[in-house]
């Protein structure tokens, strides 16, 4: 004899409607083809839904979903790190440029000592500590220090008259400051020589800066790349890889700035050996710091290279004119021994190539070197631990 009495069903709870998948060749999932095959949401940590990543991005890995931070963190991060970064680079470039002013620039004059003396009173009283004097026998050995950059212009005396003997290679601004401060000091406009005019392709003097820039951020970029697709990659196939970028690196900027607009007057071999090794420097650089700093380094960088290196590389103005506490950066930063290189063996008998050579291979092996006793030691304690 059957209960009469009726069970009645437990209530069904409410499910979140299911996504459906294709597979990549398009055809339905099923074996019978009728019907793709429902997969029920995805969640993440405590519950958080995080399947949305994979609606509108398909491509992120997996791994990287399940590390994606919380959503007070995700919104707070980003600011935090943009902010920051673009208050120093703000403070520092207009700490540079705003009202830049010389400090110890080096000034010829080739002139009597009671000449020489009156204009070099005269340009200290104007500005004290601006420039450092240096004597010249003649306007022909004047003439030869400037062609060769040891100093960027000089007062030449002819007869009751003074000439400003310059190399408009070091820039517009250069010349135009040392012209008023020699006006100041003479009390009557003096004419200017141009022993060093920039080449037609360059009529600003800036194509050095910018080419190094570029190549600065094209190395910072090639790092970061490098280590988000393959972080654990071994440190003689991420060297191949880095040393590919720099030659081509090297020859596209020889190839735009050299030969199709002749913005750069170097050899063309010359101009992409000082970009490669410039690529190559800034790249190990970049990558010693995002190893020791991890996801950090990726700002330490930016602001290490992009801006410190950029802002004193001396393609927009010669060190002379920063401030103190950022002139002797302007010694050591790959960016700022690019630029003297070029500029030297575009225009000045390939004045600072060879330092400038040793500046950026020391980078590169410190780098490397770093990189790779940072490795072997990570080799050591999975050894030791196993």
């Amino acid at each position: 004899m059957h209960d009469s009495t009726t069970q009645r069903p437990h209530p069904t709870p409410e499910r979140p409607e299911p996504t459906w998948s294709t597979p990549p060749d398009g055809q339905p999932s099923s074996a019978s083809g009728e019907s793709p095959v429902p997969h029920p949401p995805q969640t993440g940590h405590h519950g958080h839904g995080r399947h949305a990543l994979l609606d509108t991005e398909p491509g992120i890995p997996a791994p990287v979903l399940a590390a994606a931070a919380g959503i007070r963190k995700a919104m707070v991060v980003p600011v935090a790190t943009a902010l920051a970064i673009g208050t120093i680079f703000v403070t520092v470039y207009l700490a540079a440029f705003h009202a830049p002013t010389a400090h110890h620039q080096p000034l010829g004059i080739a002139a009597s000592d009671q000449v020489a003396g009156h204009v070099e009173v005269a340009l200290n009283d104007a500005s004290a500590d601006a420039y450092t004097f240096h004597r010249y026998p003649d306007a022909d050995a004047a003439r030869q220090a400037i062609t060769h950059d040891r100093i960027p212009a000089a007062l030449v005396a002819q007869g009751n008259n003074m000439t400003l003997l310059a190399a408009g290679a070091q820039g517009p601004s250069v010349v135009s400051a040392l012209q008023a401060a020699a006006t100041h000091a003479t009390g009557h406009p003096v004419p200017v020589e141009d022993v060093v005019p920039l080449v037609a392709g360059d009529t600003r003097g800036l194509s050095v800066f910018y080419a190094s820039f570029g190549v600065v951020l094209a190395g910072f970029l090639f790092s970061v790349a490098s280590y988000q697709t393959a972080p654990r990659l071994p440190l003689a196939a991420r060297m191949a890889s880095m040393t590919a970028f720099a030659a081509a690196s090297g020859v596209m900027v020889a190839l735009i700035g050299h030969q199709a607009m002749a913005a750069l007057p170097a050899s063309f071999t010359t101009v992409a050996a000082v970009v490669g090794l410039l690529a190559m420097a800034t790249a190990a650089a970049a990558g010693v710091l995002l190893r020791l700093f991890g996801p950090v380094g990726m700002p330490v960088a930016s602001v290490v290279l992009l801006i410190f290196g950029n802002a004193t590389s001396g393609g927009i103005l010669p060190p002379a004119y920063l401030p103190s506490w950022l002139s002797p950066l302007s010694q050591i930063m790959p960016p700022a021994a690019a630029v003297r290189a070029l500029r030297g063996a575009g225009y000045f008998h390939s004045a600072h190539l060879t330092s400038s050579f040793l500046v950026l291979a020391g980078w590169t092996l410190g780098c490397l070197a770093i990189q790779y006793a940072l490795d072997l030691r990570a080799t050591r304690r999975t050894v030791t631990a196993l």
